[in-house]
C-alpha cells in the first residue's frame, strides 16, 4: 500500500482526466489524499480519495491572460493557490509519510515535490508542449514589453520561500510542471510531434469513469433525435453573444440543440430560444455526448477527448491556451472542422455543422483517434511504470 498525495489545478479540464488514475490507485488499496476545491470533492471521494480542500480562487475569476494585467492576475492566483496547497501539504506531512506526489502540469506540483523531498509524477491533461514554446505562447505580451511580476506576486513568492523553503525556478513552471514520469491522457498518434517526446512520457489515453452526483437533465428528450451539443467549457466569460448566434443559426435545426451555458453565463442576456433548444448552466456532458451527432466545442482537451470517445464529429472554435493546437491537430487528422474566432457567425456555424454531418470522413477521422485511445496502455500501464520507477529508486 502506498501513501499518495495528489495536487491539481482546480478546473474541470485538469481534475476530470485524473479521476481514472485516482480510482486505479484507490482500487488496489493505496491511500490517496487529494488536495482540491469544494467543486470536485464529491466526484473524487466517490472513487476512493480522501479530499482536502483549499479556497477556490479560479472559479469566479474573470481573467484575460492575453493582456499583461490579465496574465498578472492569473499568476497571482497560481501563487496564492500554491501557498494554500503547500500549507495543507505541511499539515498532512506531519501525520503521513507520502511515497510520491502525483501532480498536474498546472499549479503547485513541483513546489510540493520539492517541499516534501519525495519523487514526483506529473500528469498532463493536454498535449505535451516544450518549455520554450510554452514560455513564448504565454509570456509574449502581444510582442511588447516582456512580462514582469507585479508587487503582489513578488511579495507572495518571498513569503513562500520564507514559510516553506521552496520557490519556482521561473514563472513557466506554474504551467509546465514535469516529473520523473509524465502521465499523458492521450495517445502517441494524437500527440503532435510525438517522436520528440521520450519514453518517460506515458501516453495512456483518456479514461471516463462514471461521475457520481444528482442529475435532473432531461436525457429522455434526446432519444431517437438528431442532437447538436454546444459547449464552450467552464472558464470562458462573455459567451452570451455566441449562444445568441447559435440560437439564430440553428432555429430551424431538425433535432435537439443542447447548450451547456456554464455557471458564469448571464441568462438575462441570452435570447429566447425555440422549443427544440435545451439551455442549462450544467449539462452531464458524457451522457449528452452519448446521444450527440455533432459537438461544437472550444477545443479544450478534456471536451475533445470525451467527444472522440463517443465518436462524435467536432466543430472546433479555439479561443486560447492549448485550444488552437488541439484544433490544428484535429484538422490534420480530419476529425474536426475549425472556425477561427474572427470567423464565427450564423452562416459559418451552419456550414460547419452541415459539413461534418454530411461528410463521412470526419466520423472516420474521429474513429481512428478513438482506436488509438483504445490501444494505449490505460491506467494499468501507468501503475506498472510508476511502481517500477519507485522500485528502482529504492534499490
Amino acid at each position: 500500500m502506498l501513501n499518495i498525495l495528489m495536487v491539481n489545478f482546480p478546473a474541470e479540464g485538469h481534475v476530470n482526466p485524473t479521476i481514472g488514475m485516482t480510482q486505479a490507485f484507490a482500487a488496489r488499496g493505496d491511500q490517496v489524499h487529494y488536495i482540491t476545491t469544494e467543486k470536485y470533492k464529491d466526484r473524487l471521494e466517490a472513487v476512493g480519495a480522501t479530499v482536502h480542500l483549499h479556497t477556490d480562487l479560479i472559479r469566479t475569476a474573470s481573467i484575460d491572460s492575453s493582456t499583461p494585467a490579465g496574465l498578472s492576475a492569473f499568476m497571482n492566483i497560481h501563487i496564492q493557490t500554491s501557498m494554500d496547497i503547500l500549507a495543507i501539504t505541511k499539515q498532512l506531512s506531519e501525520s503521513t509519510d507520502f511515497d510520491f506526489v502525483f501532480y498536474d502540469r498546472f499549479g503547485a506540483g513541483e513546489l510540493v515535490r520539492d517541499y516534501l523531498k519525495i519523487p514526483g509524477i506529473a500528469s498532463s491533461p493536454s498535449f505535451l508542449i516544450s518549455k520554450n514554446r510554452m514560455a513564448t505562447n504565454l509570456f509574449r505580451s502581444n510582442g511588447k514589453e516582456p512580462f514582469q511580476l507585479d508587487e503582489q506576486a513578488t511579495t507572495s513568492l518571498q513569503l513562500m520561500k520564507e514559510r516553506f523553503g521552496v520557490a519556482p525556478k521561473d514563472m513557466v513552471q506554474f504551467m509546465n510542471n514535469t516529473g520523473a514520469l509524465n502521465v499523458v491522457y492521450t495517445s502517441r498518434y494524437f500527440q503532435p510531434d510525438a517522436d520528440s517526446f521520450g519514453e518517460e512520457n506515458l501516453f495512456i489515453g483518456p479514461s471516463f469513469p462514471e461521475r457520481k452526483g444528482e442529475n435532473s437533465f432531461p436525457l429522455d428528450a434526446l432519444q431517437d433525435k438528431k442532437v447538436l451539443y454546444i459547449s464552450m467549457g467552464t472558464v470562458l466569460d462573455h459567451v452570451e453573444d455566441f449562444f445568441n448566434t447559435c440560437i439564430e443559426a440553428f432555429s430551424d435545426f431538425e433535432g435537439i440543440i443542447v447548450i451547456a451555458a456554464g455557471e458564469k453565463a448571464d441568462f438575462t442576456k441570452i435570447n429566447p430560444a425555440p422549443e427544440h433548444f435545451i439551455i442549462s448552466p450544467y449539462v452531464p456532458q458524457l451522457e449528452v455526448l452519448r446521444h450527440s451527432d455533432v459537438f461544437i466545442t472550444h477545443g479544450g482537451m478534456n471536451s475533445v477527448n470525451e467527444g472522440i470517445h463517443f465518436n462524435v464529429p467536432l466543430v472546433v472554435l479555439p479561443q486560447d491556451k492549448d485550444q488552437p493546437m488541439v484544433a490544428q491537430r484535429l484538422t490534420e487528422l480530419q476529425a474536426g472542422y475549425r472556425i477561427t474566432k474572427d470567423q464565427i457567425n450564423v452562416q459559418s456555424l451552419r456550414d460547419a455543422v452541415d459539413e461534418v454531418m454530411s461528410n463521412a470522413a470526419y466520423k472516420e477521422g474521429v474513429q481512428k483517434i478513438n482506436d488509438s485511445f483504445q490501444q494505449s496502455g490505460g491506467t494499468e500501464e501507468a501503475l506498472a511504470k510508476i511502481d517500477a520507477y519507485l522500485q528502482d529508486k529504492l534499490v
